[in-house]
């Protein structure tokens, strides 16, 4: 009587080697996972940091004795912001064109004017120099409000061409804060440190602002055609103010003193 043959096992000398790319595949997909997860996090964490820090970023006031302030308040009556970029050729123009009637308006206390330095042109030919400028902007409001107008001025006078090298190191920021009238030792820790960087990087998601100069009064964006029409829209929050029946004509272009050789 014939039996059947039992069938000699037949093993796949392959398996193994199967089963090991499997399992590497499956580790490498979960490392890519993985990653990519962790870099999405610190994208959101590092925005929501920034932003959180604009959010609770105060700007740099300047003010008179003169001001003028809402009735029974310490607030003022009225407050033009001025949310600008160091590297921005647009602001720098505004700065010429508009420079002496703001400063104008805070003497006669018609305007308290809240400057938001913010950094949205950063580039790695210029260094990074929107961060690095308005966080040394904010460095010396913190040491001297009286410097801060001047030192506001140089830091546009001496503005790099944009999308090119050459933009003042943190050094020349030093030293242009001295000129303005801040001791070194006031301000060269804040500007090399970079205490306020992640603040003016998120400033401008934070306040809504799209494009540079950016300019609100009592929170409103404004688009004064001149200094004469800027004194006109003050007067109509403030009423008229001694001395601002007429706006300064800007003056010449001036560069910051070069700094001394040694």
């Amino acid at each position: 009587m014939a039996t059947n043959k039992k069938s000699t096992p037949r093993y796949d000398l392959k398996a193994q080697d199967r089963k090991r790319n499997l399992a590497i595949q499956l580790g490498l997909t979960g490392i890519v996972v993985i990653f990519a997860v962790a870099l999405v996090l610190y994208i959101v964490m590092s925005h929501d940091k920034k932003t959180a820090a604009a959010g609770d970023a105060q700007a740099v006031r300047i003010t008179s004795s003169q001001l003028i302030k809402k009735d029974g308040t310490d607030e003022p009556k009225a407050v033009l912001s001025l949310y600008e970029d160091f590297q921005c050729p647009h602001c720098r123009d505004f700065e010429k064109a508009f420079g002496p009637t703001i400063s104008k308006l805070v003497e006669a206390g018609a305007i308290a004017a809240d400057y938001y330095s913010v950094a949205i042109l950063n580039s790695r030919l210029n260094d990074n120099y929107s961060t690095r400028a308005a966080n040394a902007a904010y460095c010396v409001g913190d040491a001297d409000k009286e410097a801060f107008p001047r030192y506001h001025s140089a830091l546009f006078a001496m503005q790099p061409e944009e999308g090119a090298g050459g933009a003042p190191d943190n050094a020349r920021l030093i030293e242009t804060a001295r000129q303005a009238g801040v001791p070194t030792d006031k301000v060269s820790s804040c500007i090399n440190s970079g205490k306020h960087s992640d603040m003016v990087e998120g400033l401008a998601a934070a306040s809504k602002i799209t494009a540079t100069p950016t300019i609100r009064l009592n929170g409103q964006d404004i688009s004064p055609a001149s200094p004469e029409d800027l004194i006109t829209k003050v007067k109509a929050i403030v009423g008229n103010v001694p001395g601002l029946d007429n706006a300064p004509a800007p003056p010449s272009p001036t560069q910051p003193t070069p700094a001394p050789t040694s």
